[in-house]
């Protein structure tokens, strides 16, 4: 749990080696954090500049260096109330308005979904200058004795673990099943999701064409990063989404609104296909691709920039994944290949036991699962028993309601006497339905439940994993 420390005695005068610990016995934070000395000298010119207008600047309580979790986002100094949040940006060197002013105004973005008053400031110590986001986005000249006014404004500070106010799902969306807030921009990108649309849109700038490829685990925002970049893509021409499997009619707001993306289900695409009027081609969940279909893609589409997204299926059996598209990607031209590997929407402990149980580590791992439950059933009546309290308890049975909700909070999954572990230890089943199950268990959010029945074999397994 993090803690809001006092600034003021992190920067009294001491050996700055000593300051990391000082830090962390204060706010209480994981993980050691490495203070950097210019970072501490702006802090405490800050201080100083305070304590002239705010004698009392001992009492003062911030966040310092806030992080978001799963997402990137750092602030450097955060005084959270019941009414208003404070943000004070800290700069050693000269800066130009126009980058204080995009950050400030970025930060208040991220902040704005908590619902209080947002004061934003940053202070350049090396000009002893400090400067505001006013409400219409301007960057002024800010006054001392305002800013203490409000550090001391009369409401009570947020004692509670920061990370618990900023809860994930406030950030990031699904396109398909979020459209409006999709539309309206609603939405937050990752450092690494920036990072990776930013090399994909330099070079299309650059060279009009190219095949590009970033995958990663369920979860990992793939989908709301690709249709990100369509947006962008789509701003002067038109541009076509490829969907790939059974998409149910999710896509209709979209389509109706964004009419210069074009969405195409991959069963359309046939050799008669016009790509021409596209100035890119975009395939989402491109995994689910056979070969025939990338082959028909690539060939119309001629020398068009090419994205594809799709899940990592490194957990599941060949036999069980079946023919990999994978080897066809890989044979494409200069392909660029980005791993998105930041977990977003999946509970990193649950995404951590579906990777053991696809396939069984050669050691007992130490870590513990307690959202993931899991119970015996004998024979149907007992399953569906189990089934039946686990929905009265708020979870979701895989296979019900599906398309209405995608990624539920609580999940609970059926496994029946088909599924085993070969000699290699993955998960197998006599039906071939492994991939299936393994994208089915990684949209659970919260919680998730196996209700294994008449398979007391892999009922041992899963406890073995658990415990």
């Amino acid at each position: 749990m993090m803690k809001a420390i006092s600034i003021y005695a992190l920067t009294r005068k001491q050996n700055i080696s000593r300051l990391s610990k000082l830090e962390r016995q204060l706010s209480g934070r994981e993980r050691p954090l490495n203070i950097r000395a210019w970072e501490w000298g702006s802090m405490k010119a800050l201080m100083d500049q305070l304590e002239k207008n705010m004698p009392e600047v001992y009492r003062l309580r911030l966040f310092y260096s806030f992080q978001i979790p799963r997402l990137g986002k750092e602030f450097d100094l955060l005084e959270v109330k019941e009414k208003q949040i404070i943000n004070i940006e800290l700069k050693s060197g000269v800066v130009s308005e126009e980058a204080i002013r995009r950050q400030l105004i970025q930060n208040r973005s991220y902040l704005s979904v908590l619902g209080r008053t947002i004061r934003s400031y940053t202070y350049i110590s090396s000009q002893n200058r400090l400067v505001r986001l006013t409400k219409h986005d301007n960057i002024v000249e800010a006054d001392w004795k305002q800013l203490c006014e409000e550090l001391r404004e009369e409401s009570t500070d947020y004692e509670g673990d920061l990370e618990e106010l900023f809860r994930t799902e406030l950030y990031l969306i699904s396109p398909l099943t979020q459209p409006d807030r999709f539309l309206k921009k609603e939405y937050f990108l990752t450092a690494q999701q920036n990072d990776i649309k930013r090399q994909i849109l330099k070079k299309i700038r650059l060279q009009r064409s190219g095949y590009y490829w970033f995958t990663g685990l369920p979860g990992t925002g793939k989908t709301l990063l690709l249709y990100d970049i369509a947006m962008r893509l789509s701003g002067r021409h038109k541009v076509c989404m490829i969907h790939c499997g059974d998409m149910g009619q999710e896509w209709k707001k979209l389509h109706e609104r964004l009419l210069r993306i074009v969405w195409m289900p991959d069963s359309q695409i046939t050799e008669d296909t016009d790509m021409g009027g596209y100035a890119a081609v975009l395939v989402d969940e491109a995994h689910l691709l056979n070969k025939e279909t990338l082959q028909r893609i690539v060939r119309l589409s001629k020398d068009r920039p090419i994205i594809f997204s799709g899940d990592c299926e490194d957990q599941i059996s060949p036999e069980e994944a079946g023919e990999s598209i994978k080897r066809e990607m890989e044979k494409l031209p200069k392909l660029q290949v980005f791993r998105l590997t930041n977990r977003i929407r999946t509970n990193a402990e649950i995404s951590s036991f579906i990777q053991n149980m696809m396939r069984l580590p050669g050691r007992k791992c130490s870590r513990r699962f307690p959202h993931v439950t899991i119970v015996y059933a004998n024979d149907d009546r007992e399953a569906e028993n189990l089934l039946r309290d686990a929905k009265e308890q708020g979870y979701q049975v895989s296979g019900e309601n599906e398309i209405a909700e995608r990624t539920p909070d609580y999940l609970a999954v059926l496994l029946d006497e088909s599924y085993y572990y070969d000699e290699y230890r993955y998960l197998r089943s006599k039906d071939h339905r492994v991939r299936s199950l393994f994208h089915q268990l990684n949209r659970a959010k919260e919680k998730l439940m196996l209700v294994v029945k008449n398979n007391e074999q892999l009922y041992g397994m899963f406890l073995n994993l658990q415990m």
